[in-house]
């Protein structure tokens, strides 16, 4: 009997898609609710999800005997709730290698697009403000020095970005050696704290954890330079909003790139859209359509992998594998 998976609309890239449907019964849900989710599963008795943005709760995952497999079509799991996924035999994939090159990317231009203050020229040109270059002078990024808050895939890409820049390197993560960082010619900071006031841009790719929420606040902003830039491209909770709303208005700091905020969507009174010194984007600094392509044929091939009874590289809960459903 063919097995069933679940695509959600807005759904995957095409290639995924086309794999899917060559291999398993595939089933396009409307809509990603809780209860259409549910709904379908076990109407279709579907074997398999594979989600975006949308939420696996605990209670889907309870009220789904069927579902062997939840595919992330992405990196962050925070719309997953692994834990039950784990408790509940269920395995959970994402597809970790597939957007790093975009993200280290992004954070480059955003890097150079503080540095020139790209947003806020723009906008005085378009105003007939040509004056503007008499009164603000650029940096450049060469012999400036950045801290990577994260050194996975994407901090080490953005460092050998970096470096082609000629800047000079720094990077904290508890998780990775000094002899790690130094191959990707990194000097490993101890002390988040301690570095601060050296440093003239910070780009943040850590996950968000319970060690993690808020990692920079009022503390942290007030020990930076006047002139240093904070980029995030991890999760919005990395930054205390608020810390940096102050942070930015006092000019303790000289500006930020935001690609993830605390609340997605935003609401629209967000009191950092009233600065100019703000480069925002909609979380999609993985999403290049190269990226996706990748995405959609890694997370495809590996829910494939899994749904025959096979041990997927991608597992983020390895403690299910004894007890998945999938295996049995």
């Amino acid at each position: 009997m063919t097995k069933t998976v679940l695509l959600i609309e807005p759904t995957i890239r095409p290639n995924g898609v086309e794999y899917l449907t060559n291999h398993f019964n595939v089933v396009l849900v409307p809509n990603g609710s809780e209860e259409t989710i549910i709904a379908y599963i076990n109407k279709h008795q579907a074997r398999a999800v594979i989600v975006r943005t949308e939420k696996i709760t605990r209670n889907i995952l309870e009220s789904c005997p069927s579902l062997e497999v939840v595919g992330m079509h992405g990196v962050g799991l925070d719309n997953i709730d692994v834990p039950s996924a784990t408790e509940n035999g269920v395995v959970v994939l994402n597809a970790p290698s597939s957007n790093y090159t975009s993200v280290a990317e992004h954070a480059m231009m955003s890097i150079l697009a503080l540095s020139r203050s790209l947003n806020i020229s723009d906008s005085k040109v378009r105003n007939n403000e040509w004056h503007y270059r008499e009164s603000y002078f650029p940096m450049e990024v060469n012999g400036k020095t950045l801290l990577i808050v994260g050194m996975g895939r994407v901090g080490q890409d953005l460092a050998k970005k970096a470096r082609a820049f000629n800047m000079n390197v720094l990077g904290f993560d508890p998780f990775v050696t000094e002899s790690e960082m130094q191959l990707h010619g990194v000097v490993k900071i101890d002390d988040l704290n301690m570095c601060l006031p050296i440093c003239d841009f910070i780009s943040l790719h850590a996950p968000l954890t319970k060690n993690t929420y808020h990692l920079f606040s009022a503390k942290q902003f007030e020990l930076m330079k006047d002139s240093a830039f904070v980029i995030n491209l991890g999760r919005g909770s990395l930054i205390n909003e608020q810390a940096l709303y102050s942070a930015l208005v006092t000019k303790k700091i000289a500006g930020a790139a935001l690609d993830v905020l605390e609340q997605e969507p935003p609401n629209s009174d967000n009191p950092l859209f009233t600065l100019e010194n703000v480069i925002f984007t909609p979380h999609f600094g993985g999403d290049t359509l190269e990226a996706k392509d990748r995405c959609s044929e890694s997370i495809t091939h590996e829910v494939g992998v899994v749904l025959n009874g096979k041990i997927s590289r991608n597992v983020v809960n390895p403690q299910v594998l004894g007890n998945a459903k999938a295996y049995k």
